[in-house]
């Protein structure tokens, strides 16, 4: 089975999956990338950048947060 080949990230790369995380897919931030998914993730991952839609959709990720917006600072 052959290897895929790879392609360092450059710093442009880098700056474009920061602006996207959390607001597209990890889909389209890879074919935006032109990447795979799974490069896309492990990036991500290495430099600790959530690609987490959920957040950005308007309602609060999950209880604990629902329950914190109410309450007064």
């Amino acid at each position: 089975m052959t290897e895929g080949v790879r392609y360092p990230w450059s710093e442009d790369d880098v700056a474009k999956l920061k602006s996207l995380a959390g607001r597209r897919t990890t889909k389209e931030i890879a074919a935006e990338l032109g990447r795979t998914t799974g490069a896309t993730v492990v990036e991500a991952s290495k430099l600790k950048i959530s690609l987490d839609t959920r957040r950005h959709s308007g309602r609060p990720a999950n209880r604990r947060e629902e329950q914190s917006a109410g309450a007064p600072d």
